[in-house]
C-alpha cells in the first residue's frame, strides 16, 4: 500500500476536502480519533460519488446502496487536534472482482502526510440485500486497467480465545440504511481498552472487513487473540444468536 504515499495520478478523477476538526471528532488525547478518521474518509467518499454522479439519491432511485465492505489505514504521524485541519484526497481505482476500490491520502494543515488508505465497496439491491456486479451496474467505474486492490480478505483462522465484551446495538449506532455504522464498530474496539493502554500503544495500522449488517438490539459478541493491544491483534465479532461473523479486524498496535 506503500504505493499510496506518491501524489495520486492526474489523468483520474479525484476529490480533496479540508476538514475541521471539532470537540467531538477528538479523544481524550484532544487528536483526532480513530472513528472519527473513518468517518472522515467516509464522508469525503460520499461527496466524490456524487460528483461523479453515482451518489445516494442516483442510487436511491434505482434501489441500490453503497456498502463498505473493508478498510485499510496506515498512520505515519500525529492525527489532527481540536480546532485543526485534516486534509483527504481521494480517487476511485476501478473494479476488482464485486469490489469497487477507493484510496485514500491524509494529510495535515502543513501539507505533510500522514497517513494513506484504502477501501473496499459494494453495491446492493436494497429490497434483495445481495451484491450486484459492478461491471453490470457502472461501466464508468472503471478507471483503472488491473487495479490492484490493499484491501485483504481476512479468515477466521486460529482461536480467538477471548471474548473482551458482549456489546447491545443501540439507536445512537444505526445510519441511514437501518444498519450499524462502519465507524461505531471501530469504537467498539477503540472501546476495549483503558485511555492508559491507547496512549501507550498507538495504532499503526488497521485492517477491516465489514462481512455482515447489524441492526438495532442485536447483541455482538467481541472476540480477540490477545487480550492486550500490543503488536498485532485480530478480532472477530459474531452475532450472539446465530454465531454469524459480522466483522473480521487486524490492528497493529504500538
Amino acid at each position: 500500500m506503500n504505493i499510496l504515499i506518491s501524489p495520486f495520478p492526474t489523468d483520474i478523477p479525484q476529490l480533496k476536502t479540508t476538514n475541521f476538526i471539532s470537540w467531538h471528532d477528538v479523544d481524550f488525547s484532544g487528536f483526532l480519533s480513530l472513528h472519527s478518521l473513518f468517518n472522515f474518509a467516509q464522508e469525503t467518499a460520499w461527496k466524490h460519488s456524487e460528483e461523479l454522479n453515482f451518489g445516494f439519491k442516483k442510487m436511491s432511485d434505482a434501489k441500490l446502496a453503497w456498502v463498505l465492505f473493508g478498510m485499510r489505514i496506515k498512520i505515519f504521524k500525529s492525527l489532527p487536534g481540536w480546532q485543526e485541519k485534516l486534509i483527504i484526497q481521494t480517487q476511485p481505482k476501478g473494479i476488482t472482482g464485486l469490489f469497487a476500490n477507493r484510496d485514500y491520502r491524509m494529510l495535515n494543515a502543513q501539507n505533510e502526510l500522514i497517513a494513506i488508505g484504502s477501501s473496499n465497496w459494494v453495491v446492493i439491491d436494497i429490497e434483495a440485500r445481495r451484491p450486484l456486479r459492478l461491471d453490470h451496474v457502472f461501466d464508468s467505474l472503471r478507471f483503472v486497467h488491473n487495479p490492484i486492490n490493499h484491501v485483504s480478505r481476512l479468515k477466521p483462522r486460529g482461536e480467538f480465545p477471548f471474548l473482551l465484551n458482549t456489546y447491545t446495538v443501540k439507536a445512537s449506532d444505526i445510519d441511514l440504511y437501518g444498519h450499524v455504522n462502519n465507524a461505531k464498530y471501530i469504537a467498539w474496539i477503540s472501546d476495549l481498552y483503558t485511555p492508559e493502554q491507547l496512549k501507550n500503544h498507538p495504532l499503526n495500522e488497521v485492517l477491516v472487513n465489514f462481512l455482515q449488517e447489524t441492526r438495532f438490539g442485536d447483541k455482538i459478541e467481541i472476540y480477540a487473540d490477545n487480550v492486550e493491544n500490543q503488536g498485532k491483534v485480530r478480532y472477530k465479532m459474531q452475532r450472539k444468536n446465530d454465531e454469524k461473523i459480522i466483522l473480521m479486524a487486524e490492528f497493529d498496535w504500538k
